[in-house]
C-alpha cells in the first residue's frame, strides 16, 4: 500500500517532442514544395523539348557545313560567325531589323496608349471602335499580305487611286521599290499590332482606381496632367511589357515581310530571319550550317536588347 501511494504521489514527467517544432514547418514546407515541381515539371518538360533543345541543336549546327538534309555534316568551329562578320547582307538585314525595331517603339507603343486612353472614357461606340482596332489582330498573315498588295498595286491600288485624285500622271511600284518597301510593309505591320498593344493598355488602365481621377479633378487638375501624373506612372509595368513584346517581335519578324516584298531587291527587304530562311530552304541555297549560325545571331542580338530594355525598366521602377 505503501508503494502505491508513493507511485501516485510521483508526478509523471512531461513528454518530449523528440523533434524541434520548426521540423513539422520545414517538412510541410518540403511537401508543397515537391507537389509544386510535380505540377510544373510536364511543361517544363514541354518547354525543353520544344524551345530549349532546339535551341541548343542551333548552336550545334552553327559550327558544321551542311548543305543538304542528306548531305553528312562537315565540321567547321567559328568559320561560319568568321564568314558571317564579313557579310554585307547580314549587315544590311540586321540593319532594317534595327530599322523596324526603332519604328515601332516610336509608333505602335505612343498610338496604342493613345487610342487606350480616348476609348477608356464612356463615348458612344466605344466596343464597336474596340472590335475594329483589335481585329487585324485575328486576322491571317496571308490574308493581310494579300489585302495590303492589293492596297500598294501599282496603278491600280487603292493607295495609287487616292494619289491621282491629286496627280493623274502618278505612279508608283510600292512594294518593289528598294526605298519603299519596308516602308509599306511596316505600315502594315502597325495596323495589325497596334490594336494589341492597346488592349494591353486599356486592361491596365481599368484596373486603375478611379477614386485617384476623382481626387485628382476635385484638386483642379486637367485631364492631361491626370494622364501625365497618374495614368501614365500607373501604366508604367504595362509599357514595359509591351515594350518587350515589341523588341521580340520586331527583331524576329518574318511573315508579312516575306509574302509582301518579294519584288523588291534582296539587300533592300532582307531581315535576319527572311535572310535565315532564304539560306536553308531556298533552292541553289542548302546552306544549313550557315543559316544557324544566323540564327543563334538573332538569338544573341533578341537576348540582348530584350534583357537590356528589362533591366531598364525595372531600374526606372526602382
Amino acid at each position: 500500500m505503501g508503494s502505491a501511494e508513493v507511485s501516485e504521489g510521483r508526478s509523471e514527467a512531461p513528454r518530449r517532442d523528440a523533434r524541434p517544432p520548426g521540423d513539422g514547418l520545414r517538412a510541410g514546407a518540403q511537401g508543397d514544395g515537391l507537389r509544386a515541381w510535380l505540377f510544373v515539371l510536364p511543361a517544363l518538360a514541354i518547354y525543353a523539348l520544344f524551345v530549349l533543345a532546339p535551341v541548343a541543336d542551333s548552336f550545334r549546327m552553327s559550327l558544321f557545313h551542311w548543305s543538304s538534309a542528306g548531305a553528312t555534316p562537315e565540321w567547321v568551329g567559328t568559320a561560319n560567325f568568321a564568314r558571317l562578320a564579313r557579310d554585307g547582307v547580314f549587315w544590311s538585314a540586321l540593319w532594317h531589323n534595327g530599322l523596324l525595331l526603332g519604328m515601332s517603339l516610336a509608333v505602335q507603343i505612343p498610338a496604342a496608349l493613345l487610342l487606350a486612353t480616348l476609348l477608356s472614357y464612356p463615348i458612344r461606340g466605344r466596343a464597336l471602335f474596340r472590335t475594329v482596332f483589335f481585329a487585324p489582330m485575328v486576322m491571317p498573315s496571308v490574308a493581310i499580305a494579300v489585302l495590303w498588295s492589293y492596297v500598294y498595286l501599282p496603278e491600280q491600288g487603292l493607295l495609287d487611286g487616292v494619289i491621282r485624285l491629286f496627280n493623274a500622271s502618278f505612279g508608283g511600284d510600292w512594294l518593289g521599290s528598294p526605298r519603299t518597301a519596308l516602308a509599306c510593309v511596316f505600315v502594315t505591320i502597325c495596323w495589325r499590332f497596334t490594336g494589341f498593344y492597346m488592349v494591353l493598355f486599356m486592361a491596365g488602365i481599368a484596373s486603375i482606381p478611379e477614386e485617384l481621377y476623382d481626387a485628382a479633378r476635385m484638386d483642379g487638375a486637367s485631364e492631361w496632367e491626370c494622364f501625365r501624373h497618374i495614368t501614365l506612372p500607373m501604366l508604367r509595368p504595362m509599357i514595359a511589357v509591351a515594350a518587350t513584346l515589341c523588341v521580340i517581335g520586331s527583331l524576329k519578324y518574318f511573315d508579312l515581310v516575306y509574302m509582301m516584298a518579294q519584288g523588291a531587291p534582296e539587300e533592300s527587304r532582307e531581315l535576319l530571319a527572311t535572310y535565315m530562311y532564304r539560306l536553308a530552304f531556298e533552292s541553289g541555297q542548302g546552306r544549313f550550317g550557315y543559316a544557324a549560325a544566323v540564327a543563334v545571331a538573332l538569338f544573341a542580338v533578341a537576348f540582348a536588347v530584350a534583357g537590356t530594355v528589362t533591366w531598364w525598366s525595372r531600374r526606372r521602377d526602382e
